[in-house]
Formats: C-alpha cells, structure tokens, sequence
C-alpha cells in the first residue's frame, strides 16, 4: 500500500500487527458511511502504538479514496494562543481535506507551511468556492480577534466541509488530553483555558464526523472525556500485541535494524517483554554497548541496561509516568503504595489492606485522593471500583520503579532484578520446551526471517549459487535483483479477505520479483497447499501490480510426487535445500 501520509514510525515496513485493532477501526470507519459510528478514544501509554495506528489508518482511508475524509491532528506539548491553534487547526485540514479530493497528496507537505492567504489561493486555483467563503469568515474573525467565535467555527468546520460536498470525515486528533493543559486565552500565555475539551459536547455527537481520538495519558484522558464528555465517547484500550505479531516484530526489526537473532533469543525477547512493542523497539534501539540477541546473556544484560541504567529508554519512559505522579504527591506514602501494588499485581488490592499493611496514617479520604493521583498518572490501575486498585500488571514497570524509588524505604541490591530477570528467562523456557509441538508455526517464521536474510544480502552477489538452491523452470533471464523491499506480505484488512504470503521480494519492474511459501515442519508439502499458494500469489499480484514473478515454495521435508508436478506444470520452482537457512 501506498503511503501518503508520512508516518513516524519511519520505515513504513517496522509497522507490524495489530491486526485485531486495524480491522475494528476499518469497520468503525465502514459504518461512519451509514452515520451509525460514535466517537471513540483509543487509550495506551506512551510509546505503545497508538500514533501509528491512526497514521497508518489514515494511509489506508486515503489509499481507498472513499467516503470518508481522513483527517489527522496532534495536539502538542507546547504553550499555544488560541487564536493560532485555530489557524494551524484548520490550516491542517484544509490541505488534507485538498488532497484527498484532488488525490494529490503533494498538498500534505503544505500542512506546516504558508498562512491563511496561501490557503485561500490554493482553494481558488483548485476551484474550492464555498472553502473559499469559509476561509474568508475565518481570516475575519481572527483579524477582529473575536477568538471565541472563531474556535466554534473551527471545531465545526471539517463536520461542516463535508456536509456540503456530501461526503464524511474521521477526526482523528492525537494526544487529545493535551487541549485542557496547553491552550490560553491570551497571546502571553498566562490566562489556560482547563476546559476547551467540553466545547466538543455537542460536535463530538455527529455521525458524519465522528472523533477519533487518542492519548498516552490514560487516566488524565479518561477522567476529562468522563468530565467534560461524559457518555460521548467508547473506549477502546491498547493491549500489548499477541506473541504470533510480537515475534514478528522481533524479526523485522533484527532484520531492518540489522541486528541478529536466534529462533530461541527471539521467542524468549517476545516473553520477557510481554508484547509490549515499547519495549520491543527499545531493546533493539538501547544504547548498550554489549547488546547481543544472539545469546540469552546478551539478552538480559540489555534488558537491565533498559531498566535500570540512566540512558534506557524503558527506564526513562517511565519515569514520565512517576515524575509527573510524585510532582503531585511527592511522599514516602505514594512511594510505597505503587511498591506495594506492583508486588502484589496480580490482583485488586483494597484501600483497607493498603492502610493496614503499610500503616498508612491518613484518612480513608486522603487515601482515595492519592490513590487517584496515581491512576491519573497511569503507574497504578484502577480496579472494580473506587474501593480497589491494582498495580501495573507489567513485570519491567516493577523493577523500573524500585530501581528508582525502592531505597528510600528499604535495602535494594540490583543484583535482585538480575536474578529476578534470569528465572524468568529460564521458566519461559522451560514454558517453551513443554510447548514446543504449538510453537511449530514460530520455526517457520523463523525460516522466513533467514530466507528473507538471504535474499536481501546474498543472493543477487552469489547467483550462481543460490539457482542452484531451486528445482523447477527459471525463466531465461532471471537474475535475484537488489530488491526494493523483502518481508513477509498480509494484504491491509480493507480488502476484507486474508491473504498472507510469507515471502514477497519486490524488484523494479525490469526485473523478476519473488512470491515464496516458506514450511518448516515434518510433513510433506502437498497438491492442496500449492493450489492455494498459486491464488494467493495471482491476488497478490493483482493488488501489488506485479508484471512480472518467480514463484516459490520451501519445504524442508519435501513435497508429494504429484505436487512437483502440478508446480513443473504452472512453473512454480521448489527447494528443500537446507542452505538456504
């Protein structure tokens, strides 16, 4: 799929799973169509994901070019008049609601440029009258300052655009509990305004712009949605992705950070980091400079670095989290009510066992206010009611916090995360060897990444070689190519069907591209699966616009008789040679 949009996951190919979420939000997308969705706020900590879901939601919105009109904003962390806000709000769906009806998405990169008057010409030129009209009466209202008018025509306007050339939008507006903290009334910035988010009761209502908002805030965000919002918006929280995407995120970052690993280190990174593709990243991109996957030591002695050395990114990711927490109640008392709750994660802990266990000397009403301020600052959960509270169920957010907190209120050795870090290193695998028989599908994966590895450095140098790696009919003047991007392929769920392909080497159009199957277990492959293979290579093909193709199929214990048949008849080269892992 195209990008249009440019995405700040960089590398369009490190986005990886979360497969369930983008087909619940194509759907919510489908169903704006019939005016039937509600405004819904997706909610995670920092780091997680959410950014890049919505960005590259709204790739697969422009890429579809629809009903809908993707529209996306964030909001920063930066002190901001009102006044300008307005105009880099509008300013910025102005060129995107452009774009995507000329689809010319140059006018994306105009978005952080120009001024009111450069908008208003480029509606002209593209022949936009009634964006011109409004372009007008906002230009007025900001010139004459009357600030609290032009806010209402603001917020209204991407709702209002699209009624009039009968069409739908999807406001998608990135870390939306920052409206209450970092907008004023003045051109000083001294005069906050703490409730603008309530200005969207009524807009947020319109099923033909539903909001789609996000924030790593979680708490912070929940509570002003409850307050100023209440019953307006769904929400929809973000888990950390399952362990099938969570090792695939492990061998495509090792395979575009260049860094090495092995099937084992790579199940075990998916363990000792629960899915959580924060901390995925942050092991690939540690500063530490004895970072080695290949190994479980390397493994682990990384993993510390992260948690407990002053440059980890884990670590001072969540110190965000506590900073902004302890700035509030900086005492002994929070301290040791998150050390509590985190040892005992596993379960809903009552504000009575808070009080009794650690002799806490405090009304049962400052208790409840501080324990608020600690869900607001997302390093404790919420729990059935306002009675229970539950730490963070996350094994690193533990040993980060007492790494930073734990000596103030008694002895802690780092060597303790060590040990702690080593037997759960070895209980998950032990886990992995009991399981073994289900992990099979992760041995193939696995034999993706080291195809995968072959053919983006080694094939097109050795061709000789690596022919000589397949049986069946090569075209007469095939070459490997330097190809422009080799990963696993699935299709974006807005085709509504399946097609996963494990293997898609793509080559410029001069040249032969790769559709491969990759499977790595004791049975042979068969006639069925080549059947289904050659459907999915033609649909890929389709959809890719792929003129020319090998197809490929590796079996490491080879293939039925009247499968290499069928694959001699359609041309499909096979190989069971086990050079090629």
């Amino acid at each position: 799929m195209k990008t249009y949009f440019k995405e700040k996951i960089g590398n369009p190919e490190l986005f990886t799973g979360r497969k369930k979420e983008m087909t619940y939000l194509l759907n919510w997308i489908d169903r704006i169509k019939r005016d039937i969705s509600q405004s819904t706020a997706i909610l995670s900590r920092r780091k997680t994901g959410k950014s890049a879901l919505m960005q590259r939601l709204y790739n697969i919105v422009f890429n579809k070019n629809d009903d809908v009109i993707p529209f996306y904003f964030e909001i920063k962390e930066t002190d901001i008049w009102l006044g300008s806000f307005c105009e880099e709000f509008f300013r910025t769906f102005f060129y995107q609601f452009i774009a995507f009806i000329t689809q010319k998405p140059e006018y994306l990169d105009f978005v952080q440029l120009g001024s009111y008057q450069d908008a208003l010409e480029t509606a002209r030129k593209e022949g936009f009258e009634y964006l011109e009209s409004a372009l007008k009466k906002i230009m007025m209202l900001h010139n004459e300052e009357k600030i609290d008018i032009l806010w209402d025509t603001i917020i209204n306007a991407p709702r209002m655009v699209a009624a009039h050339y009968n069409m739908h939008v999807v406001q998608m507006i990135d870390e939306f509990q920052f409206i209450n903290q970092y907008i004023f009334r003045d051109k000083l910035c001294k005069h906050r305004i703490g409730n603008l988010a309530g200005s969207y009761l009524h807009t947020c209502e319109y099923k033909t712009a539903p909001l789609l908002v996000s924030g790593s805030w979680v708490g912070w965000l929940v509570r002003d949605l409850n307050r100023m919002l209440p019953g307006r918006f769904l929400f929809h929280y973000l888990q950390n992705i399952p362990e099938e995407e969570a090792v695939e995120m492990i061998l495509k970052y090792s395979y575009l950070e260049d860094i090495p690993v092995t099937e084992t280190t790579m199940r075990l990174m998916a363990g000792l980091t629960e899915g959580n593709p924060f901390y995925i990243a942050s092991m690939f991109r540690s500063q530490y400079q004895g970072k080695d996957f290949t190994t479980k030591k390397g493994l682990l002695e990384t993993l510390e670095f992260e948690t407990l050395h002053r440059e980890g990114g884990i670590k001072g990711t969540w110190m965000e989290y506590a900073g902004r927490a302890m700035d509030e109640s900086n005492d002994v008392n929070a301290k040791k009510i998150v050390l509590y709750l985190s040892k005992f994660r596993k379960r809903e802990v009552s504000r009575e066992e808070l009080k009794n266990e650690l002799s806490l000397e405090m009304t049962d009403s400052e208790l409840e206010k501080k324990l608020k301020i600690l869900v607001h600052a997302d390093i404790i959960e919420p729990g059935r009611s306002n009675f229970y509270y539950q730490g963070v169920r996350d094994n690193i957010f533990d040993k980060v916090f007492r790494g930073m907190y734990a000596d103030e209120i008694e002895a802690f050795d780092p060597k303790d995360l060590t040990d702690e870090y080593r037997k759960l290193a070895e209980q998950l695998q032990k886990d992995n060897q009991k399981l073994l028989g289900e992990y099979s599908h992760f041995k193939g994966k696995f034999s993706e990444y080291l195809i995968i590895d072959n053919l983006k450095y080694r094939a097109y140098a050795n061709q000789t070689r690596f022919k000589g790696m397949l049986n069946g009919h090569l075209p007469e003047k095939f070459e490997f190519a330097e190809y422009e991007s080799v990963w696993s392929y699935a299709a974006s769920p807005v085709y509504k069907r399946d097609l996963q392909i494990d293997i898609f080497a793509r080559a410029k159009k001069s040249n032969y591209s790769l559709i491969g199957e990759v499977k790595n277990r004791k049975a042979k492959f068969s006639i069925k699966e080549a059947k289904a293979f050659m459907k999915k290579a033609e649909k890929l093909m389709e959809l890719e616009d792929i003129e020319k193709a090998v197809l490929f199929v590796f079996s490491i214990n080879g293939f039925h008789k009247n499968t290499i048949e069928y694959m001699k008849k359609y041309k499909i080269v096979w190989t069971d040679d086990k050079r090629w892992l």
